[in-house]
This record gives C-alpha cells, sequence and structure tokens, in this order.
C-alpha cells in the first residue's frame, strides 16, 4: 500500500512536521515548523504529492539535504 504524500523537512531541526500556515498577499506559502518554530517563505515553487511505498517513505525520513549540497 502507498502513502500519499508531500513532504517538506525543516532544515533547523529536521523535522517532518512541517506544514503551510497561510498564505501571503501575493500568493506565497508561508512554511511553519510545529517542532521548533522555525517559519520561512516559500517563493517560486508549488507543492504536488507522490504515491511512496514504505520503504520510500523511511528512506525520505531519513535523508536530509546538506548545506550547499543536495541528494543525487
Amino acid at each position: 500500500m502507498g502513502n500519499f504524500v508531500s513532504v517538506i523537512f525543516c532544515r533547523n531541526c529536521s523535522s517532518r512536521f512541517v506544514e503551510i500556515s497561510e498564505w501571503t498577499a501575493d500568493g506565497n506559502a508561508i512554511l511553519h515548523c510545529r517542532s521548533c518554530n522555525t517559519r520561512e517563505v516559500l517563493t517560486h515553487f508549488t507543492l504536488g504529492r507522490g504515491n511512496l511505498n514504505n520503504h520510500e517513505m523511511q528512506n525520505a525520513r531519513d535523508t536530509m539535504a546538506k548545506k550547499g549540497r543536495y541528494e543525487k
């Protein structure tokens, strides 16, 4: 069985409890981490969702981008 998810991780604390808390007047999303209370405006991107199996979902949770680098 797959997991339909949109996943955003907090770079500050690695939490997966990140949500769009509100929208700006010009349509940008304001992200909010419920773990460390960090807020950030997300511009020029949109969110979608994917169908992941349990193994892929755990890999996403265990993988975090490093500063100045990205996962391949």
